[in-house]
């Protein structure tokens, strides 16, 4: 079976069936990623991309337990990072601002930062720092303050550069200024009404997950991969 079958197969499968775990662990692999990533840029098949991650989303929470905490939390990582990837592939500006909005809300996912990096980027930094009762969000470092060595950051801030120029490009759009025009939204994509709902339904899912498991304990967000596309 090649990818592109691979993934006809996935995306068959009615929303709500959940995806077995062979399957997912298949999905997941690093070659298969990989090469399930590389085909959908090839044929710019954005939204099967964007309903793929939706689902292998879904199919993290459902296989939490077996999965561990620091394969589920480089999983969820990946997996919020693509389905933004692939809203910004195919120009849904829209939907990927309410999207990350949603997905910042929704998440608490941190990957390690230096505590320099609360000098260097100040304020665009201290409101994704986690702070020691779980929260988001930091004072500024005081003024010849050692800062500590290293700092939790939630994954988005290193999004937060991408989203910024979405926004200005939305803002040029809206002004008549925009020099190149956005790809056509395709007749059968979701509407970023549809995602945030389909992203809050995963949310309560795992949600419902942790009440029944307890809190996932700490991990080394040091070892989470980026293999986003």
């Amino acid at each position: 079976m090649n990818i592109q079958e691979w993934l006809s197969r996935l995306l068959s499968r009615p929303a709500a069936d959940p995806l077995d775990w062979e399957s997912y662990c298949v999905t997941m692999d690093d070659a298969t990623w990989k090469a399930l990533w590389r085909d959908i840029d090839a044929t710019q098949a954005y939204e099967d991309g964007l309903e793929a991650g939706l689902r292998l989303l879904q199919a993290t929470q459902q296989h939490r337990g077996q999965l561990g905490p620091r394969g589920y939390q480089a999983n969820q990582i990946l997996l919020y990072r693509s389905i933004l990837a692939m809203l910004d592939k195919a120009d849904r500006w829209d939907a990927y601002l309410a999207a990350w909005e949603a997905i910042l809300k929704q998440t608490s996912e941190c990957l390690p930062l230096s505590g320099e990096a609360l000098r260097e980027a100040g304020p665009r930094l201290t409101p994704f720092v986690r702070r020691p009762d779980g929260g988001f969000g930091v004072p500024p470092l005081p003024y010849g303050a050692v800062p500590p060595k290293t700092i939790a950051v939630h994954f988005l801030y290193h999004q937060l550069r991408r989203k910024t120029l979405i926004e200005r490009r939305l803002t040029q759009e809206q002004a008549g200024k925009l020099v190149t025009e956005r790809r056509p939204v395709g007749q059968d994509a979701l509407t970023a009404v549809e995602i945030q709902s389909r992203l809050a339904q995963i949310q309560e899912f795992a949600g419902e997950g942790r009440a029944r498991r307890g809190p996932i304990p700490g991990s080394n967000p040091g070892e989470v991969g980026d293999r986003s596309s």
